[in-house]
């Protein structure tokens, strides 16, 4: 993994004392703000020392982010003195300093693999963070004190040891964490929340689950958005996570959003409307009594984005329900625009191009784009959220047949569950696996759980349509490429580029066909060229094209695809570029 870095450069925006927002976002700066929720007055600061924060900002910042690579320690007292933390991770709610801080210092991380401890259950309250080969024998010496962590928020390639007791004694109990937790009591549970008293944090290799994720990124990088297989949320933010209570239709997860992320999840649906001050995202019945902000699930996001891999991409589809009104979007407009330059964008009114790409976001400098329902109606104020009207399908699980053919290359195809104390329209692990190679791009899960990712008969699992976890063995080493097979769970297999197959060859209507000649991979182009003029060497973008080359094989075929490792990177066109899709 090489380090998420914006391609924009810029000086660290200083807020002038009006507390007003800068509308250009810098890299390594630190914000702070006025109230929780990252409401209020911003004052934002680049890296450096401030023994004193100001008369006017004394022991008034309740919520921060972070840019770029900066983070922040924070002080009680002015220059420097009384209780003490570190934040590296967005923090939306401060409870130890909330309204406390009087100077800090903003430094750069040196890696982009970190972890924070966090007070409270779903990341709320003031963090205590570490980056890798970082520890801290008592934390005691730092404002979240010992005994008092309920939630860790980690962020790449990451391992989180800790303690119950001081000193890191493995003679007590221990335990090492490698996902995010919105709730310790219950994800690991045991001795672990309220009773962690010394930490550290150690970088780990990619496990086998993260390897096949970003394999399956790779494969569909080059192809047309409408036209990919990306593991989805449906409510993404309707869970557990956030609110204690059950909310009135019940609740659709019980994960919050960073650790959908780190089960594959890269397309969420969240509900969005009008807020006192900024978008609110609630569920229908659930606005006015269980909802919170579109900038707290954004600064997960963000937080989690630090630690991508190359391949990652997340998008947001927003359910409109702003009722037409103007200053919703207006709301909307400057929230997407909070998340800085990794966000997406086009010219206004228009919808999610036909041609876009993930390669072509990645390339851009971005990182993630947003779509609305609702037609066009708020776009000219919004502009930086595209439409969807002309982008996807819908049809919902209860409505669906897998079994039917989905296959629209103009548009993108999602289906939803709907899995509540309402309704429990649901699709198995089998039944979605059907699902995308039938053209259905992405089903919208509820109540996603580590085993969906993690078994071999998880949903998610089951939708690594092109490799799967079981096969990552050595998997960024030169020379490695992927076979394609006509039998198996998976359609690809990891192989080397010198072994002699067959070539795959997608022909100028789109169908696919073999070679009868074979070679090492690199010579694919010309073995295709020469039995199928005006087709390609090509490998399949999506789990429909693949299943419809392992119509067109032989029994027991296995054969090259144009998709190969460069630089320790997976990429599709390796050896010539691809057809048109």
């Amino acid at each position: 993994m090489t380090r998420l870095r914006s391609f924009l450069s810029g000086f660290a925006f200083i807020a002038s004392a009006s507390g007003l927002a800068s509308t250009t976002y810098a890299e390594d700066k630190v914000c702070f703000y006025e109230h929780s929720e990252y409401e209020g007055a911003e004052w934002c600061y680049g890296t450096g020392d401030n023994g004193w924060i100001g008369s006017s900002r004394n022991d008034k910042v309740s919520s921060i982010k972070l840019y770029g690579d900066a983070y922040a320690t924070i002080y009680e007292h002015g220059n420097y003195g009384g209780k003490k933390t570190v934040v590296m991770g967005n923090t939306y709610r401060m409870d130890d300093l909330n309204d406390g801080i009087s100077s800090f210092k903003v430094r750069t991380r040196n890696t982009d693999n970190f972890a924070c401890l966090f007070e409270h259950p779903g990341f709320r309250g003031t963090p205590f963070c570490l980056e890798e080969g970082q520890f801290s024998s008592d934390l005691n010496d730092y404002t979240l004190g010992r005994n008092e962590a309920s939630s860790v928020m980690v962020v790449g390639k990451a391992d989180v040891y800790v303690y119950e007791y001081s000193n890191h004694r493995t003679d007590r109990n221990w335990r090492i964490l490698t996902r995010s937790t919105s709730n310790l009591e219950e994800r690991p549970g045991s001795w672990v929340e309220d009773n962690i008293d010394s930490v550290r944090v150690l970088a780990r290799s990619a496990s086998a689950g993260e390897k096949a994720l970003d394999i399956n990124e790779a494969i569909t990088a080059k192809a047309p958005i409408r036209q990919t297989t990306v593991l989805g949320s449906h409510n993404a933010f309707n869970s557990t996570a956030y609110f204690s209570g059950q909310l009135i239709p019940g609740p659709n997860h019980r994960r919050a959003m960073i650790e959908q992320l780190q089960l594959g999840v890269r397309f969420f649906e969240l509900d969005v409307r009008k807020g006192d001050r900024q978008t609110k995202v609630c569920h229908a019945t659930d606005c006015g009594q269980r909802e919170t902000t579109l900038r707290r699930m954004l600064g997960e996001v963000d937080s989690w984005l630090k630690g991508a891999d190359d391949n990652d991409v997340v998008f947001f589809f927003l359910q409109d329900d702003f009722g037409g009104d103007n200053s919703g979007y207006q709301q909307l407009k400057n929230d997407v625009a909070w998340m800085g330059d990794l966000v997406y964008t086009i010219d206004s009114c228009r919808t999610v191009p036909t041609s876009l790409t993930f390669d072509q976001v990645r390339e851009s400098g971005k990182r993630v784009f947003f779509y609305k329902s609702g037609g066009s109606t708020g776009c000219s104020t919004a502009s930086n959220v595209m439409l969807g009207s002309s982008f996807e399908r819908n049809v919902g699980v209860a409505s669906i047949n897998v079994n039917d053919n989905h296959i629209k290359t103009d548009r993108f195809t999602r289906s939803q569950e709907c899995h509540n104390n309402f309704c429990h329209d649901v699709v198995s692990a089998d039944e979605a696996r059907t699902g995308i190679e039938n053209g259905v791009n992405s089903f919208g899960l509820d109540m996603l759980e580590e085993s969906d990712l993690d078994s071999s008969s998880g949903r998610l699992n089951k939708q690594l349509w092109g490799i799967g976890p079981e096969d990552t063995y050595n998997a960024y080493a030169n020379g490695r490429t992927v076979s394609f097979w006509e039998y198996g769970d998976r359609f690809m297999r990891l192989d080397w580029s010198g072994n002699s197959k067959a070539y795959a060859c997608r022909l100028a209507n789109g169908d696919w066909s073999r070679t009868n000649a074979g070679g090492v991979a690199w010579n694919g182009a010309s073995a295709c060229a020469n039995e199928f003029p005006g087709s390609t060497y090509d490998v399949p973008l999506n789990a429909a094209e693949a299943r419809k080359f392992r119509e067109a094989l032989d029994p027991g075929a296995a054969v090259h695809v144009n998709f190969g490792v460069t630089g320790g990177q997976w990429k599709s066109g390796l050896w010539g570029v691809l057809g048109s899709r």
